[in-house]
């Protein structure tokens, strides 16, 4: 927007890492430069395949997940832990914009073909009062509006309360999430969910059962950052 750009040139940014005067960016070049970016990984996991770029690891050859590509902007390691804490946990937008950012950039690198819906992975409505925060909307309201893509806020709904995820092994991760979202009927054919850190998958796993269940044929996992095995 005009404003924000108004803003930007009367106001320059600090980066969110340094401290240094950034321009109009949250991260200055240095530190843009040195985050540990996601180029070289599964195409359905998105862990890292040495110099294979979207190719399909062994694991999921074997057992590929329920969704059917995924994209992570960057590894889920020093300093990229620190954004996304400062954004979940502190509220922190200028951090949720790089993590943002860096997902966009890998959704445009991929060049592949873009959905038709945008669905954050929701929170349970007595979490969402009580932290008045969903780290996982505000990421895909940002690329909503950078990919001119229809953000469906109401589409999928978390309909039961759960333990939070972190300090869970996986198959706790499972267990946790199970039944825990809903999905209204659509015509989409193709969609994606966005979250901000993929880990076990659990929660996006059950996420796309529910959306695929109502009736759409493709979903793809945008995610800001990939965590290593769990």
């Amino acid at each position: 927007m005009w404003t924000e750009q108004l803003l930007d040139q009367l106001l320059p940014r600090h980066c969110v890492l340094c401290g240094l005067f950034s321009g109009v960016e949250n991260l200055c070049p240095p530190c843009a430069a040195e985050l540990p970016y996601n180029r070289s990984a599964c195409a359905l996991c998105g862990l890292s395949l040495p110099a294979q770029p979207n190719r399909v690891c062994g694991a999921c050859l074997k057992k590929p997940p329920p969704w059917d590509a995924v994209v992570a902007g960057l590894q889920y390691q020093f300093p990229v832990d620190q954004l996304v804490c400062r954004f979940k946990y502190q509220r922190n937008l200028a951090c949720g914009q790089a993590l943002g950012s860096a997902l966009l950039k890998a959704i445009q690198q991929r060049n592949g073909p873009l959905p038709q819906a945008i669905v954050p992975v929701p929170l349970h409505r007595s979490r969402l009062f009580g932290r008045t925060f969903n780290q996982a909307q505000m990421l895909a309201q940002q690329l909503s509006r950078r990919l001119k893509i229809p953000l469906e806020y109401s589409l999928l709904r978390r309909i039961r309360r759960t333990r939070a995820q972190s300090g869970l092994d996986s198959s706790q991760r499972r267990k946790n999430v199970r039944g825990a979202f809903d999905c209204r009927q659509h015509g989409l054919k193709h969609v994606a969910i966005v979250d901000d850190v993929l880990t076990t998958g659990r929660t996006l796993e059950e996420c796309t059962h529910s959306l695929k269940r109502a009736g759409a044929r493709s979903v793809t996992a945008w995610v800001a950052a990939r965590a290593a095995h769990h």
